[in-house]
């Protein structure tokens, strides 16, 4: 090689370099500035989450375990829709007589801590009453 192109080589990984580290500092910079956001839940999940209530209005526990069953997958992030969903899951599974999914579900309100977010929620009061005999009536009175 001669003089001149290892010369050309040099400066362009200098360049190169100093772009990277001009790149990853402004972006630790941007990332720190940054305001924390809740995140959003996807529409899809919300849209599940819609047909399985409505499926449980209508009576039909199967296909309300199958969308709900979904959408709490999407819910993880949000405490409040997702022990919405693990109360209607619970209740569905219950009128299903799928004990072994009553207690699954019983036992991840517990995991993730959502009983008194449940307590104080929107859900209809009839719907809270159906759970809080379910959940009792439970052994092990799985609490969280």
């Amino acid at each position: 090689m001669t003089c001149v192109l290892k010369f050309r080589l040099r400066m362009v990984l200098q360049i190169l370099l100093i772009s990277c580290l001009v790149l990853i500092l402004s972006g630790s910079t941007w990332q720190n500035q940054q305001t924390p956001v809740s995140p959003q839940v996807d529409p899809f999940y919300l849209r599940l989450f819609d047909e399985g209530l409505d499926a449980f209005n209508r009576g039909d526990f199967q296909e309300a375990f199958e969308n709900l069953k979904i959408a709490a997958f999407g819910l993880l992030n949000e405490p409040d829709l997702l022990g919405e969903a693990f109360v209607y899951l619970t209740l569905s599974a219950y009128n299903l007589k799928k004990t072994d999914q009553v207690e699954y579900y019983l036992r991840e309100i517990s995991r993730f801590k959502l009983n008194n977010r449940i307590r104080s929620s929107k859900l209809p009061e009839k719907i809270k009453d159906q759970f809080a005999r379910i959940q009792s009536s439970v052994k092990n009175g799985l609490n969280g």
